[in-house]
């Protein structure tokens, strides 16, 4: 008589990818990039990874000059600028995704949101690189906010509320939403796209009033 078999399923490959191997992924297969990220929450290279491209950032669009001690202040004006903005954007997101019931760890979701910045920095500087080199050699290319990726560039002369929420509608958020959705779902031990939908709402809307708090309060 024929023993039994038991079928056991093959582990993922993507829940078990080097941290390397995430980041390549994020930017060639987003989807692959976050699988297994609920188990497998390594952030460290990748907020290494996002100090770095800022820093290098500067060097290419501004040209400081360069010493030593510049060097060293530098970096840490980049990690002490970098990890609140990580921080602030993980308490938002985490509260938002458990609000909705998505079951996403903290941890989990400083790494999606790390590796997200990653990409949000990459496309920051492969855009403002784009710009400056088809614009004018006078045309001055603002990192944090770079040629043709919002509303508001194409019409510069509006200024107050209506230029600030016109900065809103920017193509990188749009490129950030669908990551951050992507990272909640494989980050959720029990995901459900209407609840991933509903907790990128929510965040949308968070930032939207904090804009018109700040904005009203200058």
């Amino acid at each position: 008589m024929p023993s039994p078999s038991i079928a056991v399923a093959p582990r993922s490959v993507a829940a078990h990818q080097s941290s390397v191997g995430r980041l390549v992924n994020l930017i060639v297969d987003p989807a692959t990039a976050f699988r297994g990220i609920a188990d497998d929450s390594r952030w460290l290279l990748a907020f290494v990874v996002a100090v770095t491209l800022r820093f290098g950032s500067l060097f290419v669009f501004y040209r400081p000059a360069v010493t030593p001690v510049k060097t060293v202040l530098g970096l840490v004006f980049q990690v002490t600028t970098v990890a609140p903005q990580l921080l602030l954007a993980s308490v938002l997101i985490w509260i938002s995704a458990k609000a909705w019931r998505l079951g996403v760890r903290w941890r989990s979701t400083f790494s999606v949101v790390t590796h997200v910045y990653v990409a949000y920095t990459l496309a920051t500087i492969a855009v403002a690189s784009v710009a400056g080199a088809v614009l004018p050699e006078s045309t001055e290319v603002d990192l944090r906010s770079p040629p043709f990726t919002n509303l508001a560039w194409f019409v510069p002369e509006l200024g107050g509320l209506a230029r600030r929420m016109l900065e809103e509608f920017d193509i990188r958020y749009a490129y950030v939403l669908v990551l951050l959705g992507l990272g909640l779902r494989g980050a959720a031990k029990s995901e459900t796209r209407p609840a991933v939908i509903e907790a990128l709402a929510t965040v949308v809307v968070v930032r939207l009033v904090g804009v018109l708090l700040v904005q009203a309060l200058q």
